[in-house]
């Protein structure tokens, strides 16, 4: 079955209550948005210096790793979720 196929069948038994599709909830890790903002709420000149990337990567050095990607994060999880789906209903069908 073409994956537009499959997606218009899994959008259509979500549709009709067959496949239940439950929303990623988004958590924000609250140090790196609370810096945003802090500083937007200064205005003035301390505001036009602050820069979301810097304060990231800032905030990386310090905690000596990386931050994940969270929108990519979690459209993987969506992507796998889905992928799961289709092989289930495609066994089902065979």
């Amino acid at each position: 079955m073409p994956q537009d196929a499959a997606e218009a069948d899994l959008e259509a038994l979500i549709g009709k209550g067959l496949v239940q599709a439950e929303p990623i909830t988004y958590e924000d890790f609250l140090p790196v948005s609370a810096a945003g903002i802090f500083q937007s709420n200064l205005g003035g000149e301390e505001q036009k210096q602050y820069q979301a990337h810097a304060a990231q990567q800032v905030f990386e050095n310090a905690l000596g790793a990386s931050v994940h990607d969270e929108i990519a994060l979690y459209e993987a999880s969506e992507q796998q979720s889905r992928a799961q789906v289709l092989g289930m209903l495609a066994g089902a069908a065979a």
